[in-house]
């Protein structure tokens, strides 16, 4: 597969925000995020391949990891930003906010 230098540079940025959350709370903050995006009303907010992608992860048990957590976040923020950065603040990762919010 071949990529140009933008698109490197996007999954690197990606990636970044996740490597400033502690793993102790990928578990608690994949939960949360999970129900957020469960009790939403937007049902077309994310994508079909988005769900798969989350179902997957689910069954592999990888919601909770730095994949899952990635997904979560990206899908969360297009069904209820306030609600994801909110998460966030209560878990202490201000930090994460501003990241999240370029993707």
């Amino acid at each position: 597969m071949i990529y140009d230098i933008c698109t490197v540079y996007t999954v690197v940025e990606k990636m970044e925000a996740i490597n400033n959350i502690p793993v102790s709370l990928y578990k608690k903050l994949a939960d949360k995020m999970v129900s957020i995006i469960l009790d939403s009303e937007d049902r077309g907010a994310i994508s079909a391949e988005e769900t798969k992608k989350i179902i997957y992860l689910w069954r592999q048990d990888q919601l909770a990891s730095p994949t899952g957590i990635e997904t979560l976040l990206k899908a969360g923020m297009k069904v209820d930003q306030t609600a994801i950065e909110k998460v966030l603040d209560d878990l202490g990762l201000e930090e994460v906010i501003v990241e999240v919010r370029a993707l």
